[in-house]
């Protein structure tokens, strides 16, 4: 008996032990993601999709519909399909998602291919839209531009869950029949990104946040801004008592010179966005020098050549190799010449943030996000930059062949072509200088964005506006309902180079300087800090010689006074 007892205490204990680790791999959300694209590739369309994703699941595995086999759904909790081309897909594709348990959702094209389970969505004839809506919540319904969708059929018991409304029609766009999700779209963009990324918490099972994220970005802060401007924005910020990004580009390049002009040279610039680090701002760098070639900063692009619409393969006074795989002799010398430019162009970036971090921390400013100037740049590239930050603010180029092909997303994300960084997605754009309805179009794309339960509501300002158009964007923003700002320091972040390390969380910095090798990584690190020396220095002995001279003044005043009294005397 004693025997039996101790083997069912044994058990119970193995089961403890075993049972919490079964729960949390139940609640992983490991998820396939099938394809059908025209080359077999992944496209930006299959990006677009990871980025929405990428606010939900833990992991993502991409592979090509036709070549799909049984064990690839082993451990998965989730499938989605992504036809992006009509394409016949092989009987095997069917076959594997049949035998999958958890929810599977299709998008676009091909669903007839995908087994028993979509069966009850056929084909109809196309209609035009003018509003999107899901039945039962009327806070949902938007209106948008007539688009023509591709029109569906459903079996009766199928749950309509997002529909089109035109003068004519009401059509299912997303559609649900046990646990078999359908999207009739064929592009993941706004406004049918808002809807899809709302559908998620469902379809991943996930309680809505109550709060809407929102951001303000200052942008293109640099040695030439105007630091009364900067300090006007600040006073404000800090008077409203709301959190805000600085994009800040710590070298001004003259377009017509060439001339570099660093924080060093612009000391009140330097002091306003220190002060407005201390005082509820973040830094974002925003590029080293934001330009490329003679085009000035600011308005010039850094990680992308768009002269030629390609990466950075080539030095700024190269002229670019245009060749294509036709024009080698074998793929293994293309691959090999492939593998040159990528190395070129990791250099590249590599240097320039290494240089922008450092910068920065020896100015004492630090840099908790990355956000790429006119948000280009490729592939190859957000791989470098997941070596230096964890955080991206902004919107997203989406492949190497067209820089714009640039989207954003509803939600905070973590898409896997991020390489692990984190993505603060822009949605609301920018105040434009030139357009007096910019705030009211902002204002009418949070309303869109409105539609996903937490989607963000994140736009920038450029501070030589002023702060009047500024004081109205904030009002606007601060009518969101349960709007939420956002502020990088209470925010995980973690950016690192050669010799600086910076984190935050809880509303502060950490920082881990080798100070050592910072200063001995460039000659303009140290020859700063001796500048502010002798400027101090100088300020020293300027106050000596006034003390003396009040000194002297005083003196001569009493002696003077004394003189008198014995006279009179």
């Amino acid at each position: 008996m004693q025997g039996k007892a101790r083997l069912m205490v044994f058990a119970m204990i193995i089961m403890l032990w075993i049972e919490p680790a079964l729960t949390e791999a139940a609640e992983e959300k490991d998820v396939l993601v099938l394809y059908t694209t025209t080359d077999g590739e992944v496209n930006a369309d299959v990006r677009l999709l990871d980025m929405a994703l990428g606010a939900f699941a833990d992991t993502i595995t991409f592979k090509n519909a036709a070549d799909v086999e049984a064990g690839d759904t082993e451990g998965k909790s989730h499938i989605f399909y992504y036809g992006v081309t009509k394409e016949t897909l092989p009987g095997r594709t069917a076959e594997v998602i049949d035998t999958f348990n958890g929810p599977v959702t299709a998008i676009g094209y091909n669903t007839a291919g995908l087994g028993e389970g979509f069966d009850f969505v056929g084909p109809a004839i196309c209609g035009t839209v003018t509003a999107l809506s899901m039945p039962g919540k009327p806070d949902k319904t938007r209106q948008i531009e007539p688009h023509e969708l591709d029109g569906i059929t459903i079996e009766e018991g199928t749950r309509v869950i997002v529909e089109g409304l035109g003068a004519e029609t009401e059509q299912p766009v997303i559609v649900e029949n046990q646990g078999h999700y359908h999207v009739a779209v064929n592009s993941l963009v706004p406004p049918f990104s808002t809807y899809f990324s709302q559908v998620l918490y469902e379809i991943f099972d996930e309680e809505a946040p109550d709060d809407t994220p929102a951001f303000i970005r200052l942008e293109d802060i640099h040695p030439m801004a105007d630091p009364e401007q900067l300090m006007d924005v600040a006073e404000l910020l800090k008077e409203r008592n709301i959190p805000y990004m600085m994009a800040v580009i710590p070298v001004y390049t003259h377009p017509e010179t060439g001339e570099e002009l660093h924080f060093s040279d612009s000391p009140k610039v330097l002091q306003a966005i220190r002060y407005m680090q201390d005082n509820g701002g973040s830094v974002v760098l925003h590029g080293y020098t934001h330009q490329f070639r003679d085009s000035e900063t600011g308005e010039g692009f850094e990680f992308w050549d768009v002269e030629h619409d390609m990466p950075i393969y080539h030095g700024q006074e190269e002229t670019p190799d245009m060749r294509t795989e036709a024009d080698f002799d074998s793929p293994e010398d293309y691959e090999a010449w492939q593998e040159e430019n990528l190395a070129f162009e990791r250099e590249y970036i590599e240097k320039r943030l290494t240089r922008g971090i450092q910068e920065l921390a020896n100015y004492g400013l630090y840099p908790l996000a990355f956000e790429a100037p006119h948000y280009t740049m490729s592939q190859n590239g957000y791989n470098v930059v997941s070596d230096y930050f964890s955080t991206y603010v902004g919107q997203v180029q989406l492949h190497d062949k067209d820089w714009r092909t640039m989207e954003t997303t509803p939600l905070a994300s973590n898409p896997t072509f991020f390489h692990g960084m984190n993505l603060l997605p822009e949605t609301l754009s920018y105040v434009h200088p030139d357009d007096e309805q910019a705030v009211q179009k902002m204002m009418d794309r949070a309303h869109q964005y409105q539609v996903t339960d937490g989607g963000m509501a994140g736009g920038f300002y450029h501070p030589y506006l002023g702060v009047e158009r500024l004081e109205k964007l904030l009002g606007e923003m601060e009518q969101i309902p349960n709007v939420e700002w956002m502020d990088l320091k209470e925010m995980e972040n973690t950016t690192s180079a050669e010799n600086v390390v910076i984190s935050s969380g809880d509303g502060t910095i950490d920082t881990t300087i080798d100070r050592t090798g910072l200063m001995t990584a460039s000659l303009d690190y140290p020859a700063y800090h001796a500048k502010v020396l002798v400027q101090k220095s100088m300020w020293g002995i300027a106050g000596v010689g006034m003390s003396a001279v009040l000194l002297f003044g005083v003196y001569a005043v009493r002696q003077r006074k004394k003189e008198e009294d014995i006279h009179h005397g």
